[in-house]
């Protein structure tokens, strides 16, 4: 009953026809990225293959991020633009440490890659599959490229989705042991926890500009395999990949003043709470940021 409810409130406005009621159909997005820079994780389908198709036609150099050379290739050849296609496993705090030291300067980063797994994967690496390509590889990475000084005043955009509504901030939920898993409330406190780590950057790095964006729901493989029966029954409702792309582009091309606690949906900033159970922390911004820390620098190589 409870998931029942969740899906009912919020359908009129994360489908399509939010997205068409809002009016944005009639105003796309007109962007010059000519000279930038983008990095996209998870490209090689959905919302990250719809992002690095818009940005290279819009003018930026895509570097597209995903586990299949095959896709990446793909999406390269169709693009009408310039994408630098790069291979690697994004669940796997190594391989983002190394996408932050190959790369120059990027003016947009786009952390895109997420996964709901239903049952307990763990990496190479010692975390469960889910917290390594949906909080700890984001963190990685956008780390990386800030050490660096390759993002210093660039954009960040995280892509989280509903399911954040469903958990408060907190640490315990991120990488609970696989006795204790649980996709769906693993996949809540991460998706939370973006929104957060969003704060986290824009606080620590004067003229970084990060946002934590919800593109609706999508209709995406993603989808169909980890929640079939939201594909089955308002599949004809669910939004395409550049409806779900489009508040990615907007925040890119007008960069707006971030706002703490917020997630940004249809072009504008949202509330970061719909139910008063998430409202009080568990855990603060800085024991998160501390907790990613701690974790990323326990791997080495």
């Amino acid at each position: 009953m409870k998931a029942l409810k969740f899906y009912a409130r919020f359908l009129p406005s994360f489908t399509a026809i939010g997205f068409v009621a809002r009016g944005l159909s009639r105003r796309p997005v007109r962007a010059d990225f000519s000279g930038q820079t983008w990095m996209v994780t998870g490209a090689t389908g959905g919302i990250g293959r719809a992002v690095a198709l818009a940005a290279a036609a819009a003018g930026a150099h895509v570097i597209a991020v995903g586990r299949r050379p095959a896709l990446l290739e793909a999406l390269a050849a169709s693009a009408t633009g310039t994408i630098t296609p790069v291979a690697a496993d994004l669940s796997l705090v190594a391989r983002n440490r190394e996408l932050a030291e190959r790369h120059p300067e990027i003016d947009v980063l786009v952390n895109n890659v997420g996964i709901l797994d239903t049952g307990y994967h763990r990496t190479e690496e010692g975390f469960s599959r889910m917290y390594a390509t949906n909080l700890l590889g984001h963190f990685a990475l956008t780390e990386g490229l800030l050490a660096r000084g390759r993002l210093r005043r660039g954009t960040v955009i995280n892509v989280t989705s509903g399911g954040a509504y469903n958990a408060p901030l907190n640490l315990p939920g991120l990488d609970a042991r696989e006795a204790d898993f649980n996709g769906f409330a693993a996949y809540a406190s991460q998706k939370r926890a973006q929104i957060a780590l969003a704060d986290h950057w824009n606080a620590a790095v004067p003229g970084l500009r990060a946002y934590t964006m919800h593109p609706g729901w999508v209709r995406t493989d993603g989808v169909r395999s980890a929640l079939p029966w939201m594909d089955r029954w308002i599949g004809a409702v669910l939004r395409t990949t550049a409806q779900g792309a489009d508040t990615i582009l907007w925040l890119a091309a007008t960069q707006p003043p971030p706002q703490a606690d917020v997630i940004w949906f249809d072009r504008a900033p949202r509330p970061a709470h719909m139910f008063a159970t998430t409202r009080e922390a568990k855990t603060t911004i800085p024991a998160l940021a501390a907790r990613l820390q701690h974790d990323m620098e326990g791997v080495t190589g």
